[in-house]
């Protein structure tokens, strides 16, 4: 039986920016931290602090697949910022160094505000 405090939010929800920041480091060969949790409507930056190139190749669904930044965007000391607006579960990778499911990948769970 679905929780009835819970707001039912669909996934086609829209969030505006509020404000928070999180940052990722892209560090050679690891995302720190790999996973994090947000609420809808935060900012993401990606900061590159390693020695190699990187990118950020989001991954799954086609519709949310509207961010990213390829290499060329990407280089040591770079950085990469995107405003998750609609809550859901984004998974990237550095198709650099690895696959959605192996080497240098990371998760965004992003919940209702």
């Amino acid at each position: 039986m679905p929780d009835a405090t819970a707001p039912a939010v669909p996934d086609s929800s829209v969030y505006p920016a509020n404000g928070e920041v999180v940052e990722v480091l892209s560090i050679d060969n690891v995302f720190l931290p790999e996973a994090i949790q947000i609420a809808a409507g935060t900012e993401v930056v990606w900061l590159n602090n390693g020695r190699n190139d990187h990118d950020v190749t989001p991954d799954g669904d086609v519709r949310r697949q509207a961010w990213g930044v390829d290499a060329e965007g990407f280089p040591p000391t770079g950085t990469y910022s995107h405003v998750f607006s609609q809550p859901g579960t984004y998974v990237y990778f550095c198709s650099i160094h690895g696959t959605s499911a192996a080497g240098m990948f990371g998760t965004v769970v992003v919940t209702p505000p």
